[in-house]
C-alpha cells in the first residue's frame, strides 16, 4: 500500500502537511532553535514514505499549534493473523494545552487510519509519568495493555495503549 497524506479537518483543527511557511509558529512552541531540523524531518518523512507529522493548524486563525500522526507503520504476519498496526503520537505547544486539542487531532487520525489506511490496530505509549498524554489516549477511546520497554527517553518503561479495528467501529463516537 502506497501511504499519502491528506488533511483532516475537525471542529477546531485542520491537520495538514507541514510547509516551510511554518517555521516560525514551530519555532514559537518553545522557544526552540530545532524548529528548522525539525521540519526538515517532516519533510524528508513525506519525500521517503509519503506520510509524516500533521500541522495542527487552528481553524480560525491558522496558527500551528502543534503536531500528530503516525510514528511507524508495521504490517505483522503471525501464523494465523495479519496486522496492520499504526502508532501515533502528539504534541500541543505548551500555550495551547489544556483544550483537548490533543484528543480532537487523534481521533481524526484514528477514523483516518481505520478508515483510509485500513489498519487493524492503533497503539500509542507515554511514560507512567506523562499522565496528560495517557488521558489523551484514554479519552480517544485507546486502552492499556501493558508496561513494556522504553525506546526513548527518561523512563525505563512505558505505558502501551491500543485500539482495534474492531472496538473502534463498536464505540458510538466511531461516526
Amino acid at each position: 500500500m502506497t501511504l499519502r497524506m491528506i488533511d483532516l479537518e475537525t471542529e477546531r483543527l485542520r491537520l495538514r502537511a507541514f510547509r516551510p511557511a511554518d517555521l516560525p509558529d514551530v519555532a514559537a512552541w518553545e522557544q526552540t532553535a530545532h524548529a528548522d531540523a525539525f521540519l526538515e524531518f517532516c519533510f524528508r518523512s513525506y519525500r521517503e514514505w509519503g506520510m509524516g507529522p500533521w500541522a495542527m493548524a487552528l481553524t480560525q486563525s491558522g496558527v500551528i499549534v502543534g503536531n500528530s500522526g503516525f510514528c511507524r507503520i508495521s504490517h505483522d504476519r503471525t501464523l494465523h493473523t495479519f496486522e496492520y498496526c499504526g502508532e501515533v503520537n502528539y504534541y500541543v505547544a505548551p500555550r495551547y494545552r489544556g483544550a483537548g486539542l490533543a484528543t480532537e487531532a487523534l481521533s481524526a487520525i484514528l477514523k483516518f487510519g481505520f478508515g483510509d489506511l485500513k489498519l487493524t490496530r492503533i497503539q500509542g505509549r507515554c511514560p507512567p509519568e506523562n499522565v496528560a498524554s495517557e488521558r489523551v489516549m484514554q479519552k480517544a477511546g485507546l486502552k492499556f495493555e501493558r508496561m513494556i520497554a522504553a525506546t526513548t527517553g527518561c523512563s525505563s518503561e512505558e505505558k502501551l495503549y491500543a485500539l482495534t479495528r474492531e472496538a473502534f467501529y463498536a464505540s458510538p463516537s466511531s461516526t
